[in-house]
């Protein structure tokens, strides 16, 4: 004690915890040494003491006060009624308790219950600023505007010293858009504390919700200049540069608060982040891994690590660490976004589903988020509910294209061919050469019957990008008007123009084979898979020809001897098991896939055919088959072979609605192909809808097409027709 008389408050919390050492039941020494640590700026010990003082002398109402107090700024209401009532049950009449108990039935509604423990407060001290505030509150929530702005600047007049007390009047009058009484009071703030950081960082706000940027950056600055060892006060000056799009102007000013307090791992932090955000990956790891030297538990530093194992696809590490700060930060909506991009990474639609919805919880308003989600429901084919995120994105974010993009996909996938064109044009008026709108503006015009305008924007869209297979195979499709010659040539022209484009001779190659022309074709197959061997149509397409021309044991020998040199290639093995497949050898397919996925786990031509295989099988595990089939969507969400298998899986669970939106989303890229049109019949007559599914087998089985299902398909027929 006679420390703490001669402010020597190091010493002071040195003794009184060799006293608590000596006794642990010490209340008193618990107590002191608690007010000491609140000096320190340590509340977190500051409460462990405080409570344990409480507990072991119920008599010392202050501390009981202090505890009450804590539990209800961390908005645990029913713990600090306990203590103020144990404080209350020995003086009735204490006004902090009172104070506080009335603040905890305003936070609980009960108005009146609160203004009657106003009323019990003594005389001279009710007309104190605090109890005014307090009163001003409660009248302000009752909304009786006019009685809080008495009891507030009769708080002003009683405690002009106090900031509280103008800042409770500034939020009055701005909640009811007071703005000439905000501005003249702002005034009166800043002429009576000069001095006093917070009140131009609260001007700083209010000039940055009425977008008055410059002075904000001004007041920003003051409240900096004011209390420059604040790193907080740093953070929220760059946060503002960011809400804005100026994350070099955040990056740079980071970097000189780093140097003015280069201890500060909150600043580390942030300007790791920044780094990351800037792809400066380099900056970002280095100053992470300064940050976790000194403190491995810290928050900010330890996402930014996952962010860069994501980015690093170390996509199970970042899982791993993500799932670990949601626990331990539940109130953080960024982690769990991340957590769910990471789990579409890793085709866990579900999880990725579930993560997402919980930053959106946490941060409803955040257009990201809700982007993210539209963008999982798309994948699923919930068109409605995506379409849905997709303009929340677009109402929190006018500039949100990503979110105008899916948007039109939902719009497309509903067949609402007006509304998607009339949003995509415009779109098209701001980003008039952004290849995604120009293709999905070609569809809808598609869909609405309008070939000609459709033709001309794919024209142009492979004027752009010359090796965009998807825009070939639309405008060949329409300028061709069924001459199979006419198409190769359209298709031979433009790969002269993109000889690196593995699309292009996959589209010559099933051209070719229409044309009955299969040598050539195996050869635009090969082609195609030498430029593309993540892909699993030429795959699949290459080994059915070698199978049709009797050249299956010679391609089984040629990949086999590759295996030979080089047992992990991919190529290899994904190509033996698509022979395997083809010969109809079963279990040597499944068990070739699983070899495939184990080198590259999310190999999504593997992921594809196993997910098809499994689904087939009777006993397959359809969960399993999802999920692949998820994962495999996820890398390449346009491959309507993909689509289909997604489509199979979801109608073997019998999901009959998801498998039709897939199968149509397949058909958007390839029309005429008969076994994706039979199978949208499959799941149109299992849906019950008999008239939508006999178009589509009436067109699967027109096709010249050989295809395995032709049988099942005219079964089908008959039984729709009988």
């Amino acid at each position: 004690m006679e420390y703490i008389q001669q402010e020597d408050q190091k010493s002071a919390i040195l003794e009184l915890r060799n006293a608590i050492q000596l006794d642990p039941k010490f209340a008193d020494a618990r107590y002191q040494l608690g007010l000491l640590q609140l000096k320190e700026g340590n509340p977190r010990a500051a409460f462990g003491e405080l409570q344990r003082s409480a507990n072991l002398d119920p008599a010392n109402l202050d501390a009981n006060v202090k505890v009450a107090e804590f539990y209800l700024l961390s908005k645990n209401t029913e713990e600090s009624r306990k203590y103020v009532e144990k404080v209350l049950e020995q003086a009735p009449a204490n006004p902090d308790a009172l104070a506080l108990m009335a603040n905890l039935e305003l936070v609980s509604g009960n108005f009146d219950s609160a203004l009657q423990y106003l009323d019990k407060v003594h005389a001279d001290k009710a007309k104190s600023d605090r109890f005014y505030n307090i009163r001003g509150r409660i009248f302000a929530a009752q909304e009786k505007f006019a009685e809080s702005e008495e009891m507030f600047l009769k708080a002003i007049e009683q405690g002009p010293e106090n900031f509280t007390n103008y800042r409770s009047l500034l939020i009055l009058y701005q909640q009811q858009k007071r703005v000439e009484d905000t501005e003249k009071l702002f005034e009166k703030a800043v002429s009576a504390f000069p001095d006093n950081a917070q009140v131009h960082i609260l001007l700083a706000n209010y000039y940055n919700d009425n977008k008055k940027f410059n002075e904000a950056e001004k007041a920003f600055l003051k409240g900096i200049e004011l209390q420059p060892e604040s790193d907080s006060l740093r953070l929220i000056v760059a946060n503002f540069y960011k809400t804005q799009g100026k994350l070099p102007q955040a990056l740079e000013f980071l970097e000189s608060a780093l140097v003015d307090l280069p201890d500060s791992l909150e600043i580390k932090s942030t300007l790791a982040d920044i780094n990351f955000e800037l792809k400066n990956f380099d900056k970002a790891r280095t100053l992470m891994e300064e940050i976790l030297a000194s403190n491995p538990a810290h928050g900010g530093a330890n996402f930014v690590k996952a962010k860069l194992l994501l980015n690093d696809n170390k996509l199970r590490e970042a899982v791993d660490l993500l799932t670990s700060l949601t626990t331990n930060y539940p109130k953080w909506a960024d982690p769990n976004y991340f957590l769910a991009l990471t789990h579409l990474r890793l085709g866990e639609i579900e999880l990725a589903q579930k993560a997402g919805r919980t930053a959106l919880q946490l941060s409803p308003a955040n257009s990201r988020f809700h982007t993210l989600q539209s963008q999982i429901l798309l994948i699923q084919g919930d068109s409605e509910n995506a379409g849905k995120e997709a303009t929340m994105a677009l109402r929190l974010n006018p500039r949100n294209f990503a979110a105008a993009k899916l948007l039109s996909k939902a719009l497309l996938q509903d067949k609402r061919f007006d509304d998607a064109i009339k949003l995509l044009s415009k779109i098209q008026e701001t980003v008039p050469n952004d290849i995604e709108v120009m293709g999905s503006l070609g569809l809808a015009y598609l869909g609405n019957n309008k070939p000609e305008e459709a033709a001309k924007l794919f024209k142009q869209l492979l004027e752009q990008a010359p090796d965009n297979s998807k825009a070939l195979g639309l405008y060949t499709s329409i300028q061709s008007k069924g001459d199979i010659k006419a198409a190769i040539k359209t298709v031979e022209e433009q790969i002269r123009l993109a000889e690196d484009a593995p699309g292009h001779y996959m589209l010559l190659g099933e051209l070719l084979m229409r044309d009955k022309q299969a040598e050539p074709a195996l050869t635009a197959f090969a082609k195609a898979q030498a430029l593309a061997p993540q892909n699993p149509q030429p795959y699949i397409i290459r080994a059915q020809v070698m199978h049709s021309l009797g050249k299956t044991e010679e391609a089984i020998t040629e990949f086999n001897e590759l295996l030979k040199t080089q047992p992990n290639s991919i190529p290899a093995n994904l190509g033996l098991a698509t022979l395997h497949e083809a010969r109809q050898q079963i279990p040597e397919a499944i068990a070739q896939y699983k070899r495939v996925l184990e080198l590259k786990s999310d190999q999504p031509a593997a992921a594809n055919n196993l997910a098809y295989l499994i689904a087939q099988d009777e006993n397959g595990d359809l969960g399993e088959a999802l999920r692949l089939a998820m994962l495999a969507k996820q890398a390449l969400p346009d491959d309507p072979r993909i689509s289909d298998t997604l489509g199979t899986v979801h109608y073997k669970r019998k999901a009959y609605g998801l498998a039709i939106s897939q199968f149509e989303q397949a058909l958007a890229e390839k029309p005429d192909d008969p076994v994706i049109n039979y199978h949208l019949a499959q799941a149109q007559f299992a849906n019950n809808d008999k008239a939508a599914a006999l178009p589509a087998l009436q067109k699967a089985l027109e096709s010249k097409t050989p295809f395995a299902e032709r049988e099942k398909a005219e079964e089908l027929l008959k039984e729709i027709q009988q």
